[in-house]
């Protein structure tokens, strides 16, 4: 058990952090772009807990990982009991001042959108859908399922992803997989490391490599350019 008594900004960093360390990475692409659904899912779940905690009570707010779920706790201020979906969910901002503060640096989007996401990515993630249960003590629970794989569920209709007049072979999803599985963490990597592995043209693997912006970033410019993960 790790226990954080800090401001909101670092106690975000830290659990955050806390779910980069005991969470699989699952591999998903939507529409061209690769999307940590580990990181989307935790983002939203520590984003609301942190943003609509009842900060008046002594009850002692929670980001619990088991091996079959994860889940927050906190004192709220409720305005009824019950299950809540997107169907039926009405925004509510509990903190409008740290709802907002939020939004305007990135950490959340409009109010609302936490419930869609988390529902929308939990079933790419676990193959699930998340419980979110107002109360006196709100509980939101995702459940987890280390075995599940979207990919491997959903076979060949993976392998030709469209969007648009787009499409994401086989072979291109094989690449992305094996860039992130090559790079390792405090590694610093050149274009020509990942077309040595790849076998491809420089020009290709950059495409591959912009693709991939949520898991590398780059440094420096031009010819003196390096990629390394996030």
């Amino acid at each position: 058990m790790r226990v954080i008594r800090t401001n909101l900004i670092e106690s975000y960093d830290q659990l955050m952090e806390f779910g980069r360390k005991h969470l699989s990475d699952k591999f998903f692409i939507e529409g061209v772009e690769r999307k940590n659904l580990r990181n989307i899912i935790t983002r939203e779940m520590i984003a609301n807990t942190l943003i609509h905690r009842e900060f008046t009570s002594s009850y002692t707010a929670k980001f619990v990982i088991e091996k079959d779920r994860m889940y927050t706790e906190n004192a709220n201020r409720s305005s009824g009991d019950g299950i809540i979906t997107p169907d039926n969910m009405e925004p509510n901002p509990k903190n409008p001042i740290i709802a907002s503060f939020f939004r305007n640096i990135g950490w959340s989007d409009r109010l609302g959108s936490g419930v869609r996401n988390i529902f929308k990515y939990s079933k790419y993630y676990s193959g699930e859908e998340p419980e979110f249960v107002e109360g006196d003590v709100f509980r939101l629970i995702v459940p987890l399922n280390e075995d599940y794989s979207y990919d491997i569920k959903n076979g060949d209709k993976k392998t030709a992803i469209k969007n648009g007049d787009k499409k994401i072979s086989k072979k291109t999803i094989q690449n992305y997989k094996k860039i992130l599985e090559f790079m390792e963490e405090g590694k610093e990597y050149t274009i020509q490391d990942f077309c040595n592995l790849l076998n491809l043209k420089p020009s290709r693997t950059k495409e591959l490599l912009k693709a991939l912006t949520q898991d590398i970033e780059q440094i420096g410019n031009n010819k003196n350019r390096k990629y390394r993960l996030k």
